[in-house]
């Protein structure tokens, strides 16, 4: 497909792919008249650098991992990803205790909310300020 195709299909800009091209994370083929020719699986990889970025992971860091695919993993890639994964995995862990925390807030207010228990909301809204702490610390 075209790059407008892509760019309607990916719902994002020329800018971005022509950016993705240059720092060789998104390399479509190119046509005989040099046009940018994109595939299902360029499609494919550009939602999976999408996800990498929603996650935190710069750009960088995308292209290593990327990289894992198509190229020999050699002593120094493999400890330069496996550096990647552990920061991000930490970081993962301590977003999945947040939205986990913020869900069971939000939970207990919808329940308090429909119970008609008004005075119970104060409180709940207060834990908002705690969020990201140990359940036992949260609790009044």
């Amino acid at each position: 497909m075209n790059t407008t195709e892509f760019c309607r299909c990916a719902h994002t800009t020329r800018d971005t792919l022509r950016f993705y091209d240059t720092l060789g994370i998104l390399k479509p083929q190119r046509l005989p008249n040099n046009y940018r020719d994109y595939t299902a699986d360029d499609l494919n990889n550009y939602q999976i650098i999408q996800n990498l970025k929603a996650a935190g992971i710069s750009l960088s860091e995308i292209a290593q991992i990327l990289a894992l695919r198509t190229q020999p993993v050699t002593a120094s890639c493999r400890n330069d990803v496996l550096t990647i994964i552990q920061q991000n995995a930490a970081d993962f862990a301590k977003q999945q205790q947040f939205y986990a925390q913020l869900l069971q807030i939000t939970n207990q207010m919808h329940a308090s909310l429909q119970a008609g228990h008004q005075e119970q909301l104060a409180g709940l809204i207060e834990q908002f300020g705690r969020l990201g702490e140990p359940a036992a610390s949260r609790h009044p």
